[in-house]
């Protein structure tokens, strides 16, 4: 007897990616990766304007403290707004309204071109990260005639404010009374 030649044919098929299929893995894989750089995106962002909101609060404290430490009245007997002759410069300053439109920092925001080294009160110069910022004081006077006291009393709100490119980042407010 003799036997058929047969060949057998392999019955597993050899699986490949088509065309098709690759495209479609290649447009997941495009979405998830624009979703992630979005979210890091954003996230560095978000830390980027924390250490921002933390460095304006430092430089924001400093000049409140630095304002407030000074007597309300001016030794010199002066009642305007703003630095009196002969104290002129912010190492001058004898009272807390002489800080009054006070304004220290970057300024190009603007569009001005204005900068003036951010320094504590010794004149030391804070470190080139901060420079980028700009701290500005206002006065407003007040009064309040609590009920019962039986007077007015007089005080000025004192507002710092610091800001970078444009944006206020912190405001603080102390009332300094008569």
């Amino acid at each position: 007897m003799r036997r058929a030649n047969c060949t057998f044919l392999d019955t597993r098929r050899r699986r490949a990616f088509t065309a098709l299929e690759a495209l479609t893995a290649a447009a997941i894989l495009a979405i998830l990766t624009a979703a992630t750089s979005g979210a890091l995106v954003a996230g560095r962002a978000q830390s980027q304007l924390a250490r921002d909101t933390l460095s304006a609060s430092f430089l924001a404290q400093a000049m409140m403290d630095e304002v407030m430490r000074l007597p309300f009245n001016d030794p010199n007997g002066y009642t305007t707004m703003g630095p009196d002759p002969p104290d002129t410069s912010r190492g001058l300053y004898n009272n807390i309204d002489d800080y009054s439109g006070y304004t220290d920092g970057n300024a190009n925001w603007a569009g001005t071109g204005a900068t003036s080294t951010m320094s504590d009160f010794a004149g030391n110069a804070y470190p080139a990260s901060y420079q980028e910022f700009q701290r500005t004081v206002t006065m407003t006077a007040i009064s309040s005639s609590p009920t019962g006291w039986g007077r007015t009393l007089n005080g000025l709100l004192v507002t710092v404010a610091v800001s970078k490119n444009g944006t206020t980042l912190i405001q603080l407010q102390r009332i300094a009374w008569q």
